[in-house]
């Protein structure tokens, strides 16, 4: 059978594992948690397990072991979920005399990507080099294979009953999002960083804020790892002027760190965020920050990023509709009027 295979590594492995089914125990759902896949085939349908548990299989080998095998008990149904890496499938190979069951779902077409030039080398290099490598592991723990569509079924010769469809996942916020957001600059260093700690707070203690950032994929290197942001690459002033004119946001932020060119900077991000129909929070050296703060056009506030959280925190939960008022009444009384004159001049 392993000549067999690499052959014509297109084929399916064969199930060869004969578990004694008995009284089903709970179902242990092998894979990336944090994915789309689990979300739309297995946590949007966990009501329907037996006592459903999920093992993240993306942590490192030493973090994937231990929670893996707490999680299997005498009777237990495991799923294993794409590629589960090598590391972890060893370990379950070690355990097969717990298992009821052992299924290998994909959702993707993993024994034909490496034939399909269609796809980027590098990700038909990376599903068919783990295909390849777990096909014996794989063939040793299952006893049945799933998958996503019947197209998969009928081409890899698997029952109807094979196919399992994707299901709208639950949302885990039981509130709306507060759309919140930060569009500096590369010139904004400081702030960049001052930022980062504020979004940390928020979004650790806050499961319905959403943060909205400008930069590149240096910038989504430096906020990995913090939940629910947003990175847009910068775009054309004009561009940038029609998509902030077009929509709302919520919260958004322009802090200002003590710099000699920070001193000449305008209200420009007052103007920003004031367009969006947001409540904005100010560094107590922005420009024209007193007129803010006295206006109730917004909340000026020291350099603190904890003191910003609580800030963002506290704009969660109050009406916001009069600041957003007060904002438009300074920009268009207050800053209109002295642009006006100075044109008039």
């Amino acid at each position: 059978m392993m000549f067999d295979f690499f052959r014509n590594p297109r084929r399916l492995f064969t199930p060869g594992a004969d578990y004694n089914r008995g009284e089903p125990g709970h179902t242990v759902v092998v894979g990336a948690v944090h994915s789309p896949t689990m979300a739309f085939y297995f946590r949007s349908r966990q009501a329907g397990f037996d006592h459903y548990l999920e093992v993240d299989s993306s942590l490192a080998d030493a973090k994937a072991s231990e929670p893996l095998l707490k999680a299997l008990t005498p009777g237990c149904r495991v799923i294993l979920v794409r590629d589960v890496p090598l590391s972890v499938l060893r370990v379950l190979a070690n355990e097969s005399r717990l298992f009821s069951s052992v299924v290998w779902f994909m959702d993707d077409d993993f024994p034909g990507a490496h034939s399909d030039h269609s796809l980027p080398k590098a990700y038909r290099k990376r599903l068919a080099t783990w295909y390849r490598r777990a096909s014996p592991l794989l063939a040793q723990l299952c006893d049945s294979v799933w998958v996503s569509t019947s197209h998969l079924a009928k081409k890899y010769n698997l029952p109807e009953s094979a196919v399992l469809p994707p299901v709208e996942p639950v949302g885990t916020v039981s509130q709306p999002l507060m759309r919140c957001f930060y569009h500096g600059s590369s010139s904004h260093t400081q702030e960049w960083a001052f930022v980062r700690e504020v979004v940390k707070l928020v979004q650790a203690r806050n499961p319905n804020t959403w943060f909205e950032l400008m930069g590149d994929h240096a910038l989504y290197r430096q906020f990995r790892g913090i939940p629910r942001i947003s990175i847009l690459h910068p775009m054309p002033w004009p561009d940038y002027l029609a998509m902030t004119s077009s929509r709302t946001m919520d919260i958004g932020l322009s802090p200002l760190m003590d710099t000699p060119f920070n001193l000449a900077r305008s209200h420009t991000k007052f103007l920003d965020i004031t367009r969006q129909n947001a409540v904005g929070i100010y560094s107590e050296r922005f420009s024209h920050a007193q007129e803010i703060l006295h206006g109730g056009a917004g909340l000026v506030l020291p350099d603190d990023p904890v003191v910003w959280a609580e800030g963002v925190e506290s704009l969660l939960t109050v009406q916001r509709s009069d600041m957003i008022r007060n904002a438009v009444q300074l920009q268009s009384l207050a800053f209109g009027e002295k642009h006006i004159r100075c044109r008039s001049i």
